[in-house]
């Protein structure tokens, strides 16, 4: 196994589980036993509009053996019916981005004002031993269901793949999402702080703070 996974599985291993008591429910409902979870988030909200939905985001060990199927790391949606978990959403990063994923962690906060809560999920992507890259991802309701409004790096670090990618794209840099300025725009626009701190290889003196505002994506449904 790479040596940036098991680094990964060992930090994982010490991260704290869902805080919210129906964790284990949530894991049954997702067929992942508990004793396999990594690193769990599981919260109760108003992410659909109406009665409070359960949202799991579960990093867990698949028992695969193979190295690029080792860890997954889901996501799902549930609404309450009496005691049980009905599940109304679901992704699976790691079907999605051909393995190789870890470290999920999940928000819940309302960026447009409309006082339902979007889905805020980032996790790592190990596909290149010399890249360091976090992923994000931004779902909102729409039409019963989710869609994504912005996808993008929330860490970047490619200075060491000096043979693999070109020098204009060899930076380093992470995001930090802006909540107050997100809900000032009121949908129109998710707003980051960026902090830079190589550009094409070569290291700032100091860290570039920069302010960026992408435009929320049309109105599709999210993957299912």
């Amino acid at each position: 196994m790479k040596p940036i996974l098991v680094g990964a599985l060992f930090l994982f291993a010490l991260a704290s589980h869902a805080v919210e008591p129906v964790a284990p429910s949530a894991y049954a409902a997702m067929k992942i036993p508990a004793g396999e979870v990594l690193n769990g988030t599981v919260l109760s909200a108003t992410v659909l509009g109406g009665d409070r939905q359960v949202v799991a985001l579960v990093t867990y060990l698949t028992g695969n053996k193979d190295e690029v199927n080792a860890v997954n790391v889901r996501l799902e949606v549930f609404r309450r019916e009496g005691a049980s978990l009905v599940s109304v959403y679901a992704r699976d990063y790691g079907s999605e981005n051909g393995g190789l994923v870890g470290r999920g962690e999940l928000e819940l906060v309302d960026l447009d004002g409309d006082d339902v809560k979007d889905i805020f999920v980032e996790y790592d992507d190990f596909h290149d031993k010399l890249i360091t890259l976090r992923r994000g991802e931004i779902l909102t309701q729409g039409r019963g269901t989710f869609r994504t409004v912005w996808t993008g790096a929330i860490e970047y670090d490619a200075t060491k793949a000096a043979r693999e990618i070109p020098a204009a794209r060899r930076d380093r840099f992470s995001r930090r999402l802006d909540v107050p300025a997100s809900l000032k725009t009121r949908g129109l626009n998710v707003v980051f702080g960026k902090t830079t701190t190589a550009v094409a290889g070569e290291r700032l003196t100091e860290p570039k703070m920069t302010r960026e505002a992408f435009p929320w994506k049309p109105e599709e449904p999210a993957a299912r």
